[in-house]
């Protein structure tokens, strides 16, 4: 570890089992700048950029080095990018956080995987669920609704398994989506886990439901808890495609409007 690297260390949501990043910039003389919360116990309090030893950053935890995304400035600039910041106050777990703190000051981006991650599984799973409610609204009194599967088949799957199905995969995706970032992996690795992670509770969760029909109805429900998954992820990625088209247009849009 030396000056202008991104830190992270691993802490405990308090009350909870969950863990979370923590993000700052090494100095290089046993201090890290970081923002954080006035108080850890009510993060949406507000809070600043303040300057730490080592130690009081870590809390005992073991720190490593987070290069995703790459830094774009040397080490030197990243260092002082940070310390500019020294003091600010304003902090906002959503928008504002340590880690959209640490990534700009290495690439000049705010950026947050972790609060993309969980916002993008929100998303989706409002997304799924929405669809599943509005396909039993549509076939009215009708309990079943069949499915096109990706092998070809069509199989008929109970209204009332879709809603907890589309949960359920969203609830794996983000536990391993989560998990798979705190180890390291890069956006694409995590993203990649998550959605294997979905697609095989989704799978298993329709499974469970065609339980009574036998092993045939097993297969059946895990085709088309399987199809539904990706259905809907496919959805999701050419939403997120467009948001993010929008966003680099009024990114520009405002670039040339401050030249």
């Amino acid at each position: 570890m030396a000056r202008g690297d991104r830190l992270e260390v691993e802490r405990r949501i308090i009350g909870s089992t969950v863990t979370y990043q923590h993000y700052g910039i090494d100095l290089g003389d046993g201090t890290v700048v970081h923002a954080r919360p006035y108080d850890f116990r009510h993060p949406f309090g507000g809070g600043r950029v303040v300057r730490t030893s080592r130690d009081d950053f870590s809390q005992g935890a073991a720190m490593k080095v987070r290069n995703e995304p790459p830094a774009r400035y040397s080490p030197d600039e990243v260092a002082e990018r940070a310390l500019s910041h020294e003091g600010r106050e304003g902090y906002d777990l959503v928008i504002d956080n340590c880690e959209h703190f640490a990534t700009w000051c290495s690439t000049g981006r705010r950026a947050s995987r972790q609060v993309d991650i969980v916002m993008a599984r929100m998303a989706a799973a409002v997304s799924r669920t929405t669809a599943a409610v509005s396909t039993r609204a549509a076939v009215g009194v009708t309990e079943r609704v069949a499915f096109r599967t990706v092998l070809g088949s069509t199989v008929r799957v109970g209204l009332k398994t879709m809603v907890p199905a589309a949960l359920v995969g969203e609830v794996a995706a983000l536990a391993v989506e989560w998990r798979a970032h705190q180890a390291g992996a890069s956006e694409r690795e995590s993203r990649r886990a998550g959605e294997t992670a979905g697609l095989a509770a989704s799978a298993v969760a329709f499974a469970v439901a065609g339980a009574a029909a036998g092993p045939a109805g097993m297969l059946a429900g895990a085709v088309a808890g399987a199809t539904m998954w990706l259905g809907g992820s496919a959805a999701a990625t050419a939403a997120t495609a467009a948001t993010r088209q929008t966003a680099k247009r009024l990114v520009r849009d405002e670039d040339q409007r401050v030249r």
